[in-house]
């Protein structure tokens, strides 16, 4: 298969014979992307005011402190905390109890508790993160489609998770049509549930030793 940038991650992924190939590229993409808010970029104004403005959600900011650099968390956390705590204020101040069950109350309960949704939902190594998957998505689809051995690896493969199927099945609708995307969606559907059947087969042998 001639080698492309893009598909360099994806082939490595099939060679190593993955229970999801998707979740090897994921994972290798998460690394780097973790390394990257901890490294220099995290000193440039673009990235601070991603950081700052979004946070990082319970998992990466986990994986950051495992990494052992401090000083660069610290650094991202300080100034980040300083805008939770501004619009947290900001909202605060604007928070009025009209009466008990009063529409006004109620408004307010709800404003405030946006607020904290959004920054409890927010991250900047998600948000970074989800398109360069998705677009390793795409990338499968096009190899499939256009590198037959790619495409021969990779219904020999073990398929992929659940989740991942579903993104490139949906990958498959922006990248394929027609005929092209009706074979895709057959051979994938195929593997999928042969490899389910599999793991089902193996569960229910694991069960009846009892």
């Amino acid at each position: 298969m001639k080698e492309r940038i893009y598909s360099i991650p994806l082939s490595e992924a099939l060679e190593q014979d993955c229970d999801c190939i998707m979740c090897k590229v994921g994972k290798d993409m998460e690394e780097s992307n973790i390394d990257y808010f901890l490294g220099p970029s995290m000193m440039e104004p673009d990235c601070r005011i991603i950081t700052n403005n979004l946070g990082f959600c319970s998992r990466h900011i986990s994986a950051l402190y495992e990494r052992g650099n401090r000083l660069s968390l610290a650094l991202m956390l300080d100034t980040h905390l300083d805008e939770v705590r501004t619009r947290l204020k900001k909202r605060t101040k604007l928070f009025k109890l009209t009466g008990f069950g009063s529409g006004g109350a109620k408004k307010s309960v709800e404003k405030l508790t946006e607020e904290i949704d959004k920054m409890l939902c927010s991250c900047a190594v998600c948000e970074k993160l989800e398109p360069e998957i998705f677009a390793a998505a795409c990338n499968l689809v096009y190899l499939w489609d256009t590198e037959k051995d790619f495409r021969d690896k990779f219904s020999r493969s073990k398929g992929l998770c659940l989740p991942h199927m579903k993104m490139v099945v949906k990958a498959s609708g922006e990248e394929l049509t027609g005929k092209s995307l009706d074979e895709f969606i057959r051979e994938l559907t195929s593997l999928q549930n042969s490899r389910l059947d599999e793991l089902n087969q193996d569960v229910h042998w694991f069960t009846e030793k009892y």
